[in-house]
């Protein structure tokens, strides 16, 4: 979700290839999920509707790996999808190198190993809500307190809970929105509302129906 960060390690090929495009350019990358309901193109997954940019804040190899840790910006949508110049036939955990695929495919290299897309950047979601608003939304998802703090933990973030739950400022009201949004989004379905979202009361419905349905999942258990 926006406003967070997160650190990842990169050892395939076409994230290898799409790191290094990246961090020469110094651009952002999609960060975005797979769509379930969509059925594979050459043998790789299909790009969900809503994702994140993803700036590189810093990077280092470690062997075989590139560790990066990256900070979530505006949401994208994705318009059309960019098919891989090869097919996905890689099985198991042994992958060639970058340059070994690209001289596979041949061509004049022009073409990428990863899935890319022509995409529309979103604006950064409108503030519609008050300081009432934002409070009760605070008190209806308390009871899954614990079950924010320790997502946050789970990605690396310790969270700042009491302060977030008061504060007036609006940036903090929308990190602590999109922190609630990033723990109670159990489906891709669910997480592509909530990055569809175009304001601040949208987007505390969907995560306050959201919300509903863990709790009751919790109280069958």
């Amino acid at each position: 979700m926006p406003m967070s960060s997160t650190s990842l390690r990169v050892f395939e090929p076409r994230y290898k290839q799409m790191m290094d495009d990246c961090i020469l350019s110094g651009e952002p990358f999609g960060y975005i999920s797979q769509d379930p309901g969509k059925e594979d193109i050459g043998g790789w997954s299909q790009p969900a509707s809503y994702g994140v940019m993803a700036h590189i804040e810093d990077y280092e190899e470690s062997g075989s790996n590139i560790l990066i840790s990256v900070s979530s910006g505006l949401r994208f949508r994705v318009k059309e999808v960019i098919r891989p110049i090869l097919d996905n036939d890689i099985a198991g955990m042994h992958f060639p190198t970058v340059d070994e695929l690209m001289d596979r495919a041949g061509g004049d290299g022009s073409g990428k190993l990863y899935v890319s897309c022509d995409a529309e950047v979103i604006e950064r979601i409108v503030h519609n809500h008050d300081q009432d608003d934002y409070l009760s939304f605070v008190d209806y998802v308390s009871p899954l307190e614990n079950l924010i703090r320790v997502s946050s933990m789970y990605r690396g973030q310790l969270l700042d809970y009491d302060l977030y739950s008061t504060t007036e400022d609006c940036d903090d009201q929308e990190r602590f929105l999109w922190e609630v949004s990033t723990s109670l989004s159990g489906s891709v379905w669910i997480q592509q509302q909530m990055l569809a979202a175009v304001t601040t009361t949208d987007l505390m419905q969907i995560c306050v129906e959201a919300a509903n349905d863990i709790m009751a999942a919790l109280s069958d258990e």
